[in-house]
Order: structure tokens, then sequence, then C-alpha cells
């Protein structure tokens, strides 16, 4: 009994002292969780539209035969859906020029891929019987539609079980009867979303009159790739320089699946997560689970401490496209994740602490024409979580003593961004602007593993990672980019930055808990960075200087989160795909 209350004692003493200036910059397995996981976040979406459709006719022009001059082109069949200077506009540069049949032929062609760009998926210009004696050339055009039965839609693979299972996928976006360009656009974006599959589709003549049919060609992609990276990403006290490999396997079962393993490790940490995804029907809606390992160890001036524990993770999710196109897209996603977190110092048990939070969320894209075009990206999640912090006595009635954590909590996290093309507007090539903000607001104080955090290389990044942690906040990025070729088939990305981001420490405030500091403030910075891609390496580089004060140093020693005063901050990733 007496060595219990001892233990007791020593926890909350423990707990209390975890508040205070000696260990208060020090992660705990929360935080580094949160940092791993917000390190992993998918990149941004590709900044080209993909292309869903190649025409057959679309051949390229073969030199001989007749030639005729061409002074008028005429079209039939396009009332109502686009204008007659925009017809003309396609063609005006065939105008006075003598053409062959193949360059007849790739005319109409060029006039089925206008139309197929503008939402008329069906569409497709021939050229019917005619005399072009006088040089006026008839181009017409049937708006199209599916031909009926099983003969609509083709699938052209070396698997015949995954040629079903795709065949599967076209129907359920593209019932029986008259079909609209969007279901083709959603059926073919849905096949390329298979993992392990490339898939490109092609309109062909029906045998119906006036009908089309779509052919499907499905390739196998490797069933094995992955990368290995390495960057100073990480947090300081448990080693800034990290190294990683994540490995992907596609259809491990020879269905719509996907598994993936990723090993990550610095001076004091080692982090493992496995992750499997697998289609639940062919109309998009997927489930993933994935769970995640992380143990660490806290070094530097606060290696005397002992600071170690480890932080495990289980997550089961459910996705769904509620828009899949070309142009516009728009995903809800809900999911469950189970948290178990360990900390302890000098070799006792610091905090035990239990998390469950579900989650749900909405997330989408969308190209536009403004100003040049550009790409808008949303996200908005709410999550509702309950905090148990009864694995240990002590941390227990510390916590009801400050920050009072433990019990339910709700917060909304959201992020606006937009990639807007300049070269279109102001004949420049290359040159392009992006701007993102981001951020999070809390019902109450939350565990550290659930916090917003500033600094680091996706946040304000003239500061460290670990700097500027609290309930609600949020971050502004924008940068100026310049792409080029750099040497042979490498691209290169010039680009400045600005940002700014605002935190609030704690929902409520207790006594002590803000040691001098404000409650909300604000870190700002600039940059300049410079990022490389080829096919199967990249490199990006930055250098930040933070600009104003940092209110949120400790007002006892002037240092910053990671312990240091810096005003630059450097940040490389070397990264190679197999």
């Amino acid at each position: 009994m007496q060595k219990k209350r001892l233990r007791a004692c020593l926890g909350v003493t423990l707990g209390l002292l975890a508040a205070t200036s000696l260990v208060q910059a020090a992660p705990d397995a929360g935080q580094l969780l949160n940092e791993q996981q917000r390190l992993n976040k998918p990149g941004q979406q590709p900044a080209n539209k993909p292309a869903l459709l190649e025409s057959e006719a679309a051949q390229a022009a073969q030199s001989g035969g007749f030639k005729v001059q061409i002074k008028l082109v005429r079209f039939t069949g396009t009332e109502g859906l686009v204008s007659e200077a925009e017809q003309q506009a396609w063609v005006a540069d065939r105008l006075g020029r003598s053409l062959n049949h193949a360059e007849l032929q790739a005319l109409a062609a060029r006039v089925t891929a206008q139309l197929q760009a503008r939402g008329f998926m069906l569409a497709r210009a021939y050229l019917p019987p005619q005399d072009l004696s006088e040089g006026v050339l008839e181009i017409a055009v049937l708006v199209g539609r599916l031909e009926s039965g099983a003969g609509r839609v083709q699938v052209l693979g070396k698997d015949a079980g995954l040629n079903t299972r795709l065949m599967a996928i076209a129907n359920a976006a593209m019932p029986a009867g008259a079909v609209r360009g969007e279901q083709i656009e959603r059926a073919i974006l849905l096949i390329n979303d298979v993992p392990g599959v490339s898939a490109r589709a092609t309109l062909d003549k029906g045998v119906e009159p006036g009908t089309s049919r779509v052919i499907i060609t499905a390739e196998e992609l490797p069933s094995l790739s992955g990368s290995v990276l390495a960057d100073n990403f990480s947090n300081r006290y448990t080693g800034a320089v990290r190294v990683g490999a994540q490995g992907f396997w596609n259809r491990p079962l020879g269905l719509e699946d996907v598994a993936s393993l990723s090993l990550s490790a610095s001076e004091g940490t080692q982090q493992a997560a496995l992750s499997y995804g697998f289609a639940l029907n062919p109309a998009g809606l997927r489930a993933n689970l994935a769970g995640s390992y992380l143990r660490y160890k806290v070094g530097q001036e606060l290696d005397r401490l002992d600071l170690r524990g480890s932080a495990q993770s289980l997550t089961a999710g459910l996705s769904y496209p509620l828009l899949r196109g070309r142009e516009q897209n728009l995903w809800l996603s809900l999911d469950a994740e189970r948290k178990q977190l360990s900390d302890q110092a000098l070799g006792l048990s610091l905090r035990e602490r239990r998390l469950h939070r579900l989650g749900a969320g909405l997330s989408g894209s969308g190209w536009d024409a403004l100003l040049g075009g550009g790409l808008n990206e949303f996200s908005a999640g709410l999550s509702i979580g309950q905090v148990n912090l009864a694995g240990n006595a002590g941390d227990q009635a510390a916590d009801a003593l400050s920050a009072r954590t433990q019990g339910g909590f709700h917060k909304l996290s959201w992020r606006l961004a937009r990639s807007q093309s300049v070269a279109a507007g102001w004949g420049l090539s290359g040159l392009s602007v992006y701007a993102a903000l981001n951020g999070q607001q809390a019902s109450r104080n939350l565990d550290s593993s659930e916090k917003f955090m500033l600094g680091g290389p996706s946040g304000v990044r003239s500061y460290a990672v670990g700097e500027a942690v609290g309930d609600s906040g949020w971050v502004f990025n924008g940068e100026l980019r310049q792409d080029f070729m750099f040497h042979g088939d490498v691209r290169a990305q010039a680009l400045a930055f600005v940002d700014s981001g605002s935190i609030t420490q704690h929902a409520s405030p207790w006594v002590g808990s803000l040691l001098g500091q404000p409650n909300s403030y604000s870190l700002h910075g600039v940059g300049l960075g410079l990022n490389l891609f080829a096919q199967s390496w990249s490199v990006r580089t930055g250098v930040a200087r933070a600009l104003g004060e940092n209110a949120g140093r400790n007002p006892a020693t002037g240092l910053e989160a990671d312990g240091r005063q810096e005003r630059y901050r450097l940040w490389v990733q070397v990264q190679a795909r197999f």
C-alpha cells in the first residue's frame, strides 16, 4: 500500500512537472504521433487535367493521294452546341491550304476532340460524302449515344478476372439507358483509381446507326513499388534528420486492393505503419484499415530526464466519391481511430492515455477558367472523441488540476487552396501562384495528439517542428512558382514564399498554464526554395527567415520550442522512387 502511495505521489509530481518550464519544450508520444501524421498526409493533386478519351479517328496525317484546297468549312449537326465563331476558330488554320484525305480526316478528329473537351463526350465529327470541287468542306457532327446491349462497353486487358471487375465499375457508372458525359468520365476515372491499373478509353463507332461504344484498354502496372527518403523534417529533441522507406503492393489478393508498409527512423524515434485498402462495391466505395507504432526517446539537453515512450494507432475508414470527373471532384470520408499513448520519465510512468475518435469529412477539387485557369481544393472535417487518463492515477489527478483534457472533445479542421496559372494571362511561361489556408477550431483543451501546430516544413517554415502548438489556429502559405527545365528530363521549380499563422495555446487556460506567454500569438516568415523533379527521384529545398518576434519563446530562457534561437531555417528532402 505504501509503495502504491509513493508511486501516486511521484506520478502527480511528474505530471505537474511536465507543465513547467523544465520540460515545457519536450515532445511527448501524442505530439510526435501528431507530427508524423501531418508529414505523411497525401501531397497536392496533379496540376494538369487528366486526358479521358482518345479518338480512334485521330491518326497522323500521311502524304500522298489527292489534294484539295479548302476555302470554306460548313458544319452540320452542331446547332445549340457551340457558336459558329468558335467552330470556325477550330479550323481557321486550314483554310486556303491544300489537304489530302488523311489531313481532312485529322481535321474532323480535331473537331471531335474540341467537342469532347466541352463535355459532349459521345460527339463524333465525320466527313459525309460530298463534292469538294468548289473547295467547300462539310463536317457533320453526331451528338451520339451509346450502343444498346452488352457491346456498348468493352474492356481489353490480359487478365480476364480483372476485365470483369473493371466492366462492373463501368456499368455501375453508366447505367442502362441514356448516358451523360459525366457518367463516362466517372467510369474512366474510377477505373484509373484501381490500384495497379492504368486505363485509357477510346470511342469507336457502334453497330447501330448514330451510336458509339467505349473501348477501355487496361494495363496492369508492376505489383510492387516504393520509395526511400531522407530529410530534416523531424523534431530536434528526437533527431531532426529522418530516413524512411515506403512500399506498396498493388492488388495482393487480385482484387481492387492495395497494401502499404512505411518505416521511418531518426536518432530518437522509430515508426512503422501498415495499411490495407479495398473496394466494397464497383461504385467507388472503399474501406481502409491502418495501424502504426512509434517509440521515442528525447535527447539533446533533456537527455538526463530519460523521457521516452510509445504511441500506437489503429484506424478504420470509408471513402466514397460523390463526384468524380475531369473538372470537379468531391469525396466523403468517415473514420474511427483508437490511440494508446505512453510516456515515461526517469523510469517511472508519466502518462498513460487512451483516445477514441470518430471523424467525418468532405474534400474536393475543381478547375476553372478564372484569370487564365486554376485548380481549387478544399477539405473540411469534424472529429468527436473521448480521452481516458485512467491508466495513470497521478497524471489523471494532475490533469484535473490543470488542463482537464479528460472527457469528450470535438474539433473542426479545414483547408482551402488554389493553384493559379499566371503564364496564360501575362504571356509568361511556367509562372504560377499557389495559396493555401488551413486551420483548426477546438471545443476544449485537447490532448497533444489532437493539437494544431504552426512550425515545420508544412506550416510557418521559418520555425522548427513543434513550435507554437495549441488547441486552435490557422496557417497561410503563399508561393510564387516558376517552372522550367533544369537538365535533360529534369524539371525544376523555383519559388518565393510567405507564411503566416496564429495559434491559441489553450481553449481554457488555467493558473500557471502560460508561464508569462500570451495565450494567442502569431508567427510570420518568408523564404526561397528550389525543387527538382525527375521520373525516379526528387529534391526539395527551402530556406526561410522569421519576421518579427516569437511571443511563444520560453520567457525564462528566451529559447524556442527546439531549445534554440534561430532566425533562419533550412529544409531539405531527397526522395527516390522505384
